[in-house]
């Protein structure tokens, strides 16, 4: 079935995480600390003896219990902190979830729907999902870990603007220099904000950022520290 020349897919298309990858995550996680749990009194007799290990103090605490339930309650306490530590990894995963009507960007709570009405350009720059609107304004940008193949192959089996060559918009960029007389007052103070972010690796204030420029029409890409921008009209 058709509609202007569009083929339908009524499935919707997982990307990013799937049942395997919790599996992995869960029981990587969760075997390795109840591993660790187990022994966790055997290496405190051991790492007491080395000067130069640290902790000292806790693996003396622990080295003072003893009995036959020590070890199977430090091993139950492993396998949660196990848990613990892959239900935080998966937070952090970007889950794309992708239907003929729309696709849906999802990392921990914050959730991003975007309509395929809405969407012009559909590409990756590095291990970045860029989508952008009809304009060439970006309505999403975000990083993801999942395979660059099966990100393209999940967009057009749903018929998505997939660009092979990446962004359309490439050569448009131009480098981002500190009182770019091309800038207004306010433009170059949040990229000066950003560049300190960057370098600091302040993920969630550089993000934040990046939305403050985009309302001024500025669209931003990154090379480690060094930002490249370009002005759109703000859709």
């Amino acid at each position: 079935m058709t509609e202007s020349g569009r083929s339908f897919n009524h499935e919707k298309t997982v990307v990013g995480y799937s049942k395997i990858t919790g599996l992995l995550l869960y029981g990587g996680f969760g075997v390795a600390g109840l591993i660790f749990g187990y022994f966790l009194p055997r290496i405190a007799s051991w790492a007491i003896t080395l000067p130069w290990f640290p902790f000292e103090g806790p693996l003396k605490l622990i080295n003072t219990f003893n009995g036959f339930w020590l070890p199977i309650i430090l091993a139950v306490i492993g396998l949660i902190a196990g848990i613990v530590l892959a239900t935080m990894a998966i937070s952090e995963i970007l889950i794309i979830t992708i239907t003929d009507q729309e696709t849906q960007l999802k990392r921990d709570e914050d959730i991003q729907t975007i309509g395929f009405k809405d969407i012009d350009t559909v590409f990756l720059d590095g291990n970045q999902l860029v989508i952008l609107g009809k304009s060439g304004y970006e309505l999403a940008r975000e990083t993801t870990d999942a395979s660059a193949k099966d990100i393209a192959n999940a967009f057009m089996s749903h018929s998505y603007p997939w660009s092979k060559k990446g962004d359309p918009f490439r050569e448009e960029y131009r480098r981002w220099v500190l009182n770019s007389p091309d800038l207004s007052a306010a433009a170059n103070a949040l990229f000066k904000a950003r560049e300190i972010a960057l370098q600091k690796k302040e993920y969630n204030d550089i993000k934040d950022l990046r939305k403050e420029l985009a309302k001024l029409g500025y669209i931003v890409r990154d090379e480690e520290t060094r930002q490249y921008f370009r002005q759109v009209s703000k859709e």
